[in-house]
């Protein structure tokens, strides 16, 4: 018998536990997101519903659901939030709610500085402030990714 491979390589099982494995994550994460994005994501989760049944039911179109949802899974596996979570000795309270409406929420520099009454540039700042620790960490990580950054 002859087991189709994916594409990453593994077997049928390996990618449907690797898909578990995401979606759990995601569920979990969803959690600290917006109402509107939070309710959007357990009907695509939670629901199994399609981008097209989530159009029908929010009256937006199909392709804008699917970007939306794209966007909010992008946002919620991004790595820089979970890891200034873990390096919060680093970053005072006001940061870390800076870094999570940018990182989780997807909020834009202008509308994190206007809710959190700060400029423009100490949020931009933050922001790069922790970008500059998820590069460090991966540099950590990947020695080849750091040898080939300095050449």
């Amino acid at each position: 018998m002859i087991v189709a491979k994916n594409y990453t390589g593994g077997a049928p099982a390996d990618h449907e536990s690797a898909h578990r494995e995401r979606c759990e994550l995601l569920r979990a994460r969803a959690t600290q997101l917006a109402d509107e994005d939070r309710a959007l994501m357990a009907l695509y989760l939670d629901g199994g519903n399609s981008y097209r049944q989530i159009a029908r039911l929010t009256g937006q179109y199909p392709t804008s659901v699917a970007r939306r949802i794209r966007r909010i899974t992008r946002r919620l596996l991004d790595k820089t939030y979970p890891l200034c979570l873990q390096n919060r000795a680093a970053f005072t309270v006001f940061e870390l709610a800076v870094i999570k409406d940018h990182f989780v929420r997807g909020y834009s520099c202008h509308e994190i500085s206007r809710t959190r009454h700060a400029s423009y540039y100490r949020i931009r700042s933050i922001i790069l402030t922790a970008k500059d620790l998820v590069a460090s960490a991966e540099s950590k990580c990947n020695p080849a990714a750091r040898r080939s950054s300095k050449r």
